[in-house]
């Protein structure tokens, strides 16, 4: 008690010191009036408003605390205070202070409705009008170059939201604005709004609109139907405390501020925070906020104990606005408190005219004095920088420069940062200085690693997914087909008599997996079936109609569509679908029968006719060279010669020729006949793996599909006789039969069937390439549903971890998945041609050439030395021993040749006429 009473008499002491020094400055003011230049400023506030009354006091502080420390300024403002209501009580105000008071500026006033008329009555009177608390971008002073915006504007701060609520990972979100007098500054927020929100592909769901006299029951309805949407992230923009402190009282108790939630206020309502009661804020914990951030600096410690000083002497003498003063200075305050700065600052570096004159010889609404100063009091005013309490202040075409924003996190009884936001660098934790503005982004992190630890609604630390179903734990009502039919995908049995039904099958398995990873869920899906077809005939509708369920009413007859449901255009605009978790497309099925009379003659196929024929030429072509190359054979041996190219192929024997140059010519050809008959083994072996498809023709003349499937149009585009079969029994009959026999020559279908159908007949039948593109199969929501996206992201995590590989196993069977082949059936002869080996029958004939010229010139250049040895004269024994040695040699060449010659013969065929030769060769010696 007695250190109560202690703070009570220093803080008395302090205010009267204070009260002394202000008492001085103002006589000293009075006594500098005569000598100095009275500028005349005019202000127009609501002084009854909180947000008027905390700005009238900071502004007298101001003026006290400018010439406080320029005491040696040659001019000094005179503030002429009005009171202002609504936009008359505004306008006469503004006449009252232009033509009376001859005021060269006037700050205010404090409503967006009332500074549209005045800032059109300033550009008539060329009087500045300079505005610290109006933040709508309609009022844009690049429109009206008389207009001055010293706060602001709410779509400074839309970017910073935007990257708030992307990097939160939110997709969706409702907006709750007020819709009263001050309509210009809130329902010009929704414009801006929507515009960022769509370029950042973030769905703007629903937008409430909710006056500041609205009563409880009406914002207690509202707050119902919108708790009633599935999206959980809630941005208000208010600016009457009294609905924000009536709404989130009411949020609070319909549980709206519990665990899963998210709600975000706008600077609208964070910068005025410390004027709500303690049981607002407690209500309101877990809400994030954003609002321009304040640097401390000395002068705004200063300033806030010359405040606390202040608020003690105006609770002591005007008792009545102590609810107003009790928060104490806001950011509207502090801007009306940097507006005089600014403007005292301008009036001091500009010349005033000594007089003003008027438009017209009498002041009426239609006609105004007009301030000569006032063009060069604007220059100057755009000019005009410093760092004053709310921060740096500087003018960027009529508007305060986007600066630093600081993101809040309501927790217990206050308010605590997290992080803070600027348009060059996006979200940190900590404030951006000069050098980093130029750096790249920081928010491209997760955000919780941007960010401090958020408390969110419910006193949670787990980031709220953004979503929520209403009446989650309750049954999911799940629309189903029902049909005969590949019953492995989709498999409905009714219990008894109980209309109720087990319903089971991959594409059900695969759905309750996808839930079962959505962990954060409990959503118990309850199976509706819709018959497509039945055994009878009769159905509810085709697959359209089912997926038709979805949309169309206000409240759709089911939830979620599951089943063989194939991603179309059509439907896409209707509904919304989860990405797709099998493959896509349609194909063809056709018998792969041979044809048995072909069969007979399919050892010709590899090759065509003039490959046959070349080859022909060819052997007939070496045999003739290989006949020329040993024509010194007997007769016996040389009239079959020709046949040597096939007999060197089943008969490789190195005694099959004797000349040398006719070993090279049957090399070449062997090597011919190598490649030929790889070429052919290969070629063949390709056409039996294939086989032989009984498709006749590019398009079958009738086709085969199944029933309630859109492939039945598809035909009709191709311009296909259709036929409409309900299992896989029905598909294989079909075929079998053909369509001559009241069958059909193919089946149209999608992968997934076909790959099943395959599985079970795959020996009989072939799927021939891809007709037709589809999206695949996947699960469909009414449009705007919460449940697409996270069902989206958890198939690419049953699909990651093979889930579906082992639930195809479970239904389909082993090798499913590479069970079929797809076969595109070649309208082309496979038969090599001739053309192939051109280059290869050219290097043939080439080789061959120069083999037969080479052996003939051997040939003949033998001939002429044994002429030549044959007319060379016997030389006597006693000659010189040198030419009888030369011609030994000689004739021992001559005899290696004739011995090379008939080697063959030596060994097959016994010619009896060894010794002639030699005479006659030795014939010439003995002459």
């Amino acid at each position: 008690m007695g250190f109560s009473k202690l703070y009570f008499y220093l803080l008395l002491i302090n205010t009267s010191s204070l009260i002394l020094v202000s008492a001085k400055n103002e006589t000293r003011s009075a006594l500098d009036s005569n000598s100095r230049n009275v500028v005349n400023v005019g202000l127009i506030l609501d002084f009854n408003s909180s947000i008027g009354f905390l700005a009238n006091v900071c502004i007298s502080m101001a003026i006290s605390d400018f010439y406080s420390k320029n005491p040696h300024y040659a001019t000094r403002l005179a503030l002429h205070p009005k009171n202002s209501k609504n936009v008359l009580t505004a306008a006469s105000a503004a006449f009252e202070l232009v033509n009376e008071e001859q005021v060269v500026a006037i700050i205010g006033p404090q409503y967006a409705d009332e500074a549209r008329f005045v800032a059109e009555f300033g550009v008539i009177s060329q009087v500045p009008v300079i505005s610290f608390s109006v933040k709508s971008s309609s009022l844009w002073p690049s429109r009206n170059p008389y207009f001055i915006q010293t706060t602001l504007p709410d779509d400074s701060q839309l970017e910073g939201i935007t990257s708030l609520v992307q990097q939160l990972g939110w997709h969706d979100i409702v907006v709750l604005y007020q819709d009263d007098t001050d309509g210009e500054s809130c329902t010009g927020f929704v414009p801006s709004i929507t515009d960022a929100f769509q370029k950042a592909s973030i769905k703007l769901t629903y937008v409430i609109p909710i006056s500041s006299s609205a009563n409880e029951s009406h914002v207690w309805k509202e707050l119902g139907n919108l708790w009633r949407m599935p999206t959980r992230v809630f941005l208000v923009h208010v600016t009457s405390l009294d609905l924000a402190s009536r709404l989130f009282s009411l949020a609070n108790e319909m549980g709206m501020m519990s665990k899963g939630t998210a709600w975000i206020i706008t600077d609208a309502l964070s910068n005025s925070l410390s004027a709500l009661d303690a049981t607002t804020i407690e209500s309101m914990e877990g809400v994030l906020g954003i609002r321009p951030y304040i640097p401390e600096s000395n002068n705004m410690e200063a300033f806030r104990i010359r405040w606390n000083t202040k608020k003690y002497l105006l609770m002591q003498q005007q008792p009545n606005y102590t609810e107003n003063i009790r928060s104490g200075p806001d950011t509207d305050c502090l801007r009306a408190y940097d507006t005089v700065w600014a403007v005292a600052t301008a009036v001091e570096n500009i010349i005033f005219p000594q007089v003003e004159k008027l438009i017209a010889s009498s002041a009426t609404i239609t006609s105004s004095r007009v301030s000569e100063a006032g063009p060069e009091l604007v220059q100057a005013l755009w000019k005009t920088e410093f760092l004053g309490l709310s921060g740096e202040f500087k003018l960027e075409h009529g508007q305060l420069e986007t600066p630093v924003f600081e993101i809040i996190n309501i927790v217990g009884k206050g308010d605590r940062t997290v992080g803070y936001w600027t348009p060059e660098r996006g979200l940190s934790q900590k404030v951006v200085s000069a050098a980093e503005k130029d750096q790249a982004p920081v928010y491209s992190k997760p955000v919780d690693q941007v960010l401090k630890p958020i408390i969110w609604p419910g006193v949670s630390t787990d980031k709220p997914k953004g979503w929520d179903v209403p009446g989650m734990g309750i049954m999911l009502r799940v629309g189903v087909p029902d049909k005969p039919g590949f019953r492995e995908f989709v498999n409905v049995q009714e219990i008894g008599d109980t209309k109720k039904y087990n319903v089971t099958g991959f594409v059900i398995e695969v759905f309750k997996a996808v839930l079962h990873a959505l962990s954060s869920f409990n959503l118990e899906p309850e199976f509706i079936p819709f018959v497509i077809v039945n055994n009878s005939g009769g159905s509810n509708g085709t697959y359209d109609d089912l997926v038709n369920k979805l949309s169309g009413t206000e409240t759709p007859e089911y939830e979620a569509v599951v089943g063989d449901i194939t991603i179309r255009a059509h439907r896409e605009k209707k509904v919304d679908f989860s990405l797709p978790y099998s493959e896509s497309g349609v194909v063809m099925v056709v018998r792969a029968e041979p044809d048995k009379l072909k069969n007979i003659w399919i050892f010709l196929k590899p090759l065509s006719w003039d490959l046959w024929l070349a080859i022909v030429v060819a052997a007939i072509f070496v045999g003739i060279v290989l006949r020329i190359l040993e024509r010194r054979l007997n007769l016996q041996r040389q009239l079959g010669i020709i046949l040597f190219p096939f007999a060197a192929l089943a008969f490789p024997e190195s005694n099959m020729v004797g000349n040398n140059w006719a070993r090279f010519v049957l090399v070449v050809w062997l090597f011919l006949a190598y490649i030929l008959m790889q070429s052919y083994t290969a070629n063949l072996s390709s056409i039996l793996t294939v086989g032989q498809l009984s498709l006749s023709a590019d398009i079958p003349a009738c086709a085969g599909y199944q029933d309630g499937s859109f492939v039945k149009d598809l035909l009709t585009k191709l311009r296909i006789k259709g036929t409409g079969y309900s299992s896989m029994e029905d598909f294989d009959k079909a075929l079998s039969l053909g369509c001559k026999h009241g069958g059909v020559d193919a089946i149209y279908d999608e992968i997934p069937y076909i790959k099943l159908f395959l599985h079970k007949y795959g020996s009989k039948y072939k799927m021939v390439g891809s007709t037709y593109s589809t999206g695949g199969f996947g699960f469909a929501f009414p449009t705007g549903s919460p449940l697409s996206k996270p069902i989206s992201e958890a198939i690419l995590g049953v699909m990651e971890n093979g889930k579906i590989q082992e639930i195809e196993k479970k239904y389909f069977g082993e090798g499913y998945a590479s069970g079929y082949q797809s076969q595109d059936i070649s309208r082309d002869s496979p038969s090599l041609t001739s053309y192939s080996f051109a280059g290869l029958f050219t290097i043939t004939a080439i080789l061959t050439f120069v083999a037969l010229t080479c052996s003939e010139c051997s040939v003949l250049i033998s001939r002429y030395r044994n002429q030549h040895v044959a007319n060379i004269p016997v030389v006597p024994p006693e000659n010189d021993g040198q030419d009888s040695t030369d011609q030994d040699e000689i004739l021992g060449q001559e005899e290696g040749d004739q011995q090379q010659i008939q080697e063959p013969t030596d060994t097959n065929i016994d010619h009896g006429s060894g010794p002639a030769d030699d005479e006659v060769l030795h014939a010439p010696m003995h002459e």
